[in-house]
């Protein structure tokens, strides 16, 4: 059981997910109540595209172990925003969250995008900030909370969050954010112009 959970870790992190997941399956048959193959068999159900299977085994390995580690509930709720199960999905990073104070950035984070979705402006800045007082180099969580400043016509705060956001991300070389983040300053310009 443990030679086919470990060469289970090994398939996921070599992306060969078919063998990770014949892997998992076959421990969770020699164990039923393995409850750390069940968390890694939903990660390859995720990487496979099987959301709600990915759900099922989340749901399982919490079920087995109630105090499960909160990447548990955490991969469940990223899973739930992917099929706009936004209140189950609060929930969870709710849960990461009580769980794992060392995991509470990137559960606020998540917890905030989902707010933003659902339109809660007011409860997704406060996750974003709460994300950045805890870990201050989170450029995600600036540009994120630049936007949410840019549609609650807050330009002054907007364009800080967003500068600063741009500065961590050059730092870390997240071409991409950087990407998104001078498009963003660029719409914040254009919509000064637009308003003098």
């Amino acid at each position: 059981m443990e030679a086919y959970y470990n060469l289970g870790i090994i398939n996921l992190i070599s992306r060969l997910h078919s063998d990770a997941l014949a892997d998992y399956n076959e421990a969770i048959k020699r164990k039923p109540d393995f409850a750390e193959a069940y968390f890694y068999r939903g990660m390859v159900k995720y990487d496979l595209g099987d959301l709600n299977g990915a759900i099922k085994d989340y749901s399982e390995a919490i079920k087995l172990d109630p105090d499960s580690v909160a990447v548990v509930y955490f991969n469940r709720g990223m899973v739930k925003t992917d099929l706009s199960k936004h209140g189950e999905a609060i929930a969870d990073f709710n849960r990461a969250i009580e769980l794992n104070p060392n995991f509470v950035a990137i559960a606020y984070y998540n917890r905030g995008v989902v707010n933003r979705r659902l339109g809660d402006y007011s409860e997704a800045k406060a996750d974003f900030s709460r994300a950045i007082r805890i870990k201050s180099n989170f450029s995600k969580a600036y540009y994120s909370r630049g936007q949410i400043y840019a549609l609650l016509r807050d330009k002054k705060r907007a364009r800080r969050d967003l500068l600063k956001a741009r500065e961590l991300a050059k730092w870390s070389g997240n071409d991409r954010l950087l990407g998104l983040i001078d498009k963003a300053l660029s719409k914040l310009d254009n919509e000064n112009n637009n308003s003098s």
